[in-house]
């Protein structure tokens, strides 16, 4: 599967399993606008479906055939499932209009079919994140980094 980053129009050939994971967590426990569009080619038909909920957890599998499993939190019976997406758009380039990205499959049949994600931001119905799970790496090495006095001193080494 390709990924395609709006911001500088960077496109990665590959993406592993592990940097979906990564990107798709970014939705775990938030509320999600979805629509799940299919256009004819040939025609004006176009099928749409649209829907808001809160995402429990994101699953990722499938070593032939790629699926994303996204549940929700609320509805243990609802969830949306897209199987064997050819791309994947990371809508990164305005910070201030949220997060989204938009899955492409069915390459070869006759629609163009696409999921489309977007945050709509934490649900206040969901456990709330701790400030250690809200703070990103980099912020976490500064803060070790911080902490961490210079003066390291052996074990049996006396102090000069």
């Amino acid at each position: 599967m390709k990924i395609i980053y709006t911001k500088g129009q960077r496109e990665e050939a590959v993406a592993s399993i592990s940097t979906l994971k990564k990107i798709l967590s970014r939705f775990v426990h938030h509320r999600v606008f979805y629509e799940m569009s299919a256009r004819h080619r040939r025609s004006n038909q176009l099928y749409s479906v649209k829907n808001v909920f809160t995402v429990e957890h994101v699953e990722v599998s499938g070593s032939a055939e790629l699926i994303v499993s996204l549940f929700d939190a609320f509805h243990p019976a609802h969830s949306v499932e897209i199987v064997n997406p050819h791309a994947m758009r990371v809508y990164d380039e305005n910070p201030s209009k949220g997060f989204a990205v938009a899955f492409y499959a069915d390459e070869a049949g006759d629609f163009d079919v696409r999921f489309y994600l977007r945050d709509e931001g934490e649900d206040e119905r969901s456990p709330r994140k701790t400030a250690l799970e809200r703070i990103t790496l980099p912020q976490l090495f500064e803060y070790l980094q911080e902490i961490i006095p210079a003066d390291v001193v052996e074990v049996g080494e006396p102090k000069r």
